[in-house]
Order: structure tokens, then sequence, then C-alpha cells
């Protein structure tokens, strides 16, 4: 397992098919939800398995946003999704950041309370899933 740095133009192919799977396909999220003016700044986040496809993606912008979490089905719950936050914070700090948040979708907000994130248990729709901000001192 391993996790690759990267940015949109980079990995556009393997951000998609991840982003796409999960986000579209599986929740149901409009595309035009999904697909925003930040993945062109934003650093991404790719993981791998033992072959080539890709198994997560997530990513993070300069202000400390982590979002786009996503693993495929057939890899959650092996640790993806903890490499992928461990690696956004490790970027994070590099960049200067010291406080990163996310807007978790509130099925999974016990994944993230694991990951050391705190909310102010305030919860909005978003992209038609409900949320909650959660953050994290890093």
């Amino acid at each position: 397992m391993k996790v690759l740095t990267s940015d949109w133009n980079s990995s556009k192919d393997q951000l998609t098919f991840v982003r796409k799977q999960v986000f579209i396909i599986e929740q149901g999220i409009a595309p035009e939800d999904e697909w925003d003016d930040q993945d062109e700044d934003a650093v991404h986040f790719v993981s791998f398995g033992t072959t080539a496809v890709p198994t997560g993606t997530c990513r993070l912008t300069e202000n400390g946003q982590i979002s786009r979490l996503a693993v495929l089905p057939a890899y959650r719950h092996q640790g993806y999704g903890e490499m992928l936050i461990n690696r956004a914070i490790k970027v994070a700090r590099e960049m200067g950041i010291r406080h990163v948040f996310l807007h978790a979708q509130v099925d999974v907000q016990t994944f993230y309370e694991k990951q050391r994130f705190k909310t102010d248990g305030k919860i909005f729709l978003e992209a038609g899933k409900m949320h909650i901000r959660m953050e994290r001192e890093i």
C-alpha cells in the first residue's frame, strides 16, 4: 500500500476514476457538485495497493481543507482512508498549515474522530448529503 502526492494534471485519470465511482455512481452526487474549480490548484493524493489501479483519493487546498476523500468499496476498512488523511496532514504541515478542516458526511463522522478531528456538531446539507464540519490542529 502506498500514497502518491500529485497534482490534478498528472493524476486526473486516477482521480476522476475513483471519485466518479464513489461519489457519482455509488452515492448519486450530481456531477456538477463533484467537479469544481478547486481541483486545479489543490494538492492531490492517490492510494494504490499491489497493482496500478487506484484504491482511493483525497485533496488538500491551500486554506487547509481536506476534501474529496474517497476509497473504492473493495478497499474500504483496510487502512487506505487513514493513509490518505495522514499524507494530507503531512503535506499540510510542510506547507506551513497548522489547522486543517473538512466537511464529513455524517455517516463517516466516527472515521474522522478516530483521526483526531473534532466538530462543533452543526450539520448542514452539501451536494445533497448531510455533512458536519470537522477540524484538527496539526
